[in-house]
């Protein structure tokens, strides 16, 4: 009987762990974002703002319907300045599965501008660019179309492209 009890206690006070060993840690989204301050490059311009289900709303208050409708589990913004002082917008949304990221990266980019090897399906249009990667769906855009701003959108793009890549995959190993 003292060995059954031992057992099931030992099952009970491990299995939890146990459980939670194959499960993916949930990322903090902030992670996929440049490293600040220092010498780094990026600095960011206010708070990170984050938003999970209707809070979004909260957030960017047009479009939040269709992220919604569609699988969303939570978001963030965040404003940068790059070395110049030129600002620059993140919006990262992480989404219920990649085949939403990508339907919600197909309904917000146009048939104008141009595609780039950012992410997957990565699109500049005028002074904003969109990919998709994973379960994420990424805008980063900013105030004007100079050349000095696309470069600096493309460059933080990529940036954030290579965070997703180098975390979201190590999260799941």
């Amino acid at each position: 009987m003292i060995k059954r009890v031992v057992w099931l206690s030992l099952f009970l006070l491990w299995s939890p762990a146990l459980l939670l060993a194959d499960t993916p840690a949930v990322l903090d989204l902030e992670i996929f974002l440049p490293p600040i301050g220092g010498q780094s490059e990026w600095q960011l311009d206010g708070p990170v703002q984050k938003a999970e289900g209707k809070q979004l709303f909260m957030l960017i208050n047009g479009g939040a319907t269709l992220y919604l409708s569609l699988g969303f589990k939570r978001a963030l913004t965040a404003t940068f300045k790059d070395r110049h002082g030129k600002p620059v917008n993140v919006d990262l949304f992480e989404m219920n599965s990649l085949l939403i990221a990508q339907r919600v990266n197909r309904e917000k980019v146009g048939t104008e501008g141009r595609d780039l090897p950012i992410g997957n399906e990565g699109r500049l249009e005028s002074y904003y660019l969109n990919f998709w990667q994973g379960p994420y769906q990424v805008t980063i855009s900013g105030y004007d179309a100079t050349a000095a701003s696309i470069d600096s959108i493309t460059r933080l793009a990529g940036l954030i492209a290579d965070n997703i890549t180098r975390f979201a995959s190590a999260s799941l190993k």
